[in-house]
């Protein structure tokens, strides 16, 4: 007797607390790190595109800005001393509050539900996607070990990943000091090089780079990453199609450069395009610094 009005208590007190449907779930949420009132806007627009597709998922933000007026984000923390530089973001992923988070860039746009990214940290602590180029900086890691491009990153909160995080900002800030530049990704590659955490890599349908030539295999690209272009004009674009895609970001990428056709045949076709394009590229180079006084375009 006594143990049914026990029990029976207890399910009351948890009908009082209103808990969610998921219960005993791992909480999993979105996080965006913008300084500047230009990345604040980018990570607004980026946010409305994960409200249209996850609409119940909580989006966190740290800004430096204050005033955010943008009431797409579930909850907003204030950066106090912000650097304005990729280092800004390294802490923030530390101090998620989700059990299970992805990060995004503030140039990101997502194209459908991307709950998978979630589902794989059953197995695994961190989920990115290999940086579209190898950059001939020097490592200490093996070549075949390449970066990973930090702008899109599924992880898991746990004692490993914390650590992680801990020995990525303190390379970051020795990479700083040793080549006065700020890109992160180097320590980055580093730090998971020396780490114990399970990595998984992503396939490029998950951080397709808009900037540069890309790939993709057969199915959806779910989440574009880059600047310069409309980018639900790109979504529609690039997923109008679901056969094996080739994306160049530029026609400057159809010079021998970028593109070589490996077909006997399609040499031809490479010289060819080589031959139209590149006097026009030398064209554009010269008169590019015109065009940016005169009609106030972005470097």
């Amino acid at each position: 007797m006594c143990v049914h009005y026990f029990c029976l208590e207890v399910v009351v007190l948890i009908s009082s607390l209103q808990l969610p449907m998921n219960f005993g779930e791992p909480s999993c949420g979105v996080l965006y790190v913008a300084t500047g009132r230009r990345h604040l806007v980018e990570a607004a627009r980026s946010a409305e595109s994960v409200r249209k597709h996850m609409p119940r998922l909580p989006i966190l933000l740290y800004t430096d800005q204050t005033n955010v007026k943008f009431q797409v984000f579930t909850e907003i923390r204030k950066i106090d001393q912000p650097q304005y530089s990729f280092g800004d973001k390294i802490l923030p992923l530390k101090e998620t509050p989700f059990e299970r988070t992805l990060f995004l860039d503030t140039d990101t746009h997502l194209c459908a539900p991307v709950h998978d990214l979630f589902e794989i940290l059953d197995r695994f602590d961190l989920a990115a996607s290999h940086a579209p180029y190898r950059p001939a900086r020097p490592s200490s890691t093996p070549s075949c070990f390449c970066e990973l491009n930090s702008g899109v990153i599924a992880y898991r909160r746990n004692t490993e990943t914390i650590c992680f995080f801990d020995e990525w900002m303190q390379l970051y800030q020795d990479f700083v000091v040793a080549t006065n530049s700020t890109p992160d990704q180097p320590a980055l590659r580093q730090a998971l090089y020396e780490s114990s955490i399970r990595i998984y890599i992503l396939p490029p349908e998950y951080n397709l780079r808009t900037v540069m030539p890309g790939f993709s295999g057969r199915g959806t690209v779910k989440i574009l990453h880059g600047r310069g272009l409309p980018m639900q004009h790109l979504e529609n674009w690039i997923n109008g199609s679901q056969n094996i895609r080739v994306f160049l970001s530029s026609p400057r990428q159809l010079t021998r450069n970028h593109l070589e056709i490996l077909s006997p045949k399609g040499r031809y076709i490479t010289a060819v395009l080589t031959a139209f394009i590149q006097p026009w590229i030398k064209a554009e180079s010269i008169l590019r610094p015109w065009k940016r006084r005169f009609f106030k375009t972005e470097p």
